[in-house]
């Protein structure tokens, strides 16, 4: 796949009423097959992953996010109105998330377009964070 599109993420995590935000522009690719969109993009130092490629396939009312490399191998799966248990990867080893799907609008067509999600974290019972999510894809000509 090119990389030939510009790649704008947003993601905001609120914890005990303090949120902390996460930005990263970047150059990557996306594609649609079978009806799914896959946006594929390389993190940096910015977001804590460097050296991780990140994959998001989204479809109507569910989101993957897919991490690996440099000892990251995380997956995600956000889907609206579901709870769905996650082996999350952290800096400080692999944590059990319950991922509680809040919300998710789609409005990415055949040249790009926007994601958002939002979506809790919780272990344990207890909750870990609040989060959402702003993917802008374009493509670059």
């Amino acid at each position: 796949m090119k990389e030939n599109y510009l790649i704008t993420i947003d993601g905001y995590m609120t914890t005990d009423g303090d949120t902390d935000n996460v930005s990263l522009t970047t150059v990557g690719s996306y594609q649609i097959k079978n009806g799914k969109h896959y946006i594929v993009y390389k993190e940096t130092e910015a977001t804590g992953f460097a050296g991780c490629t990140t994959t998001l396939k989204a479809w109507e009312n569910g989101v993957s996010m897919t991490r690996f490399g440099n000892g990251f191998n995380t997956n995600l799966l956000i889907e609206k109105g579901a709870i769905n248990l996650c082996n999350y990867q952290t800096v400080a080893g692999p944590i059990m998330l319950d991922i509680n799907g809040i919300d998710i609008v789609n409005n990415l067509h055949e040249h790009g377009g926007e994601l958002t999600f939002e979506y809790s974290l919780n272990a344990g019972g207890m909750l870990v964070s609040d989060n959402k999510v702003n993917v802008k894809v374009k493509e670059i000509n």
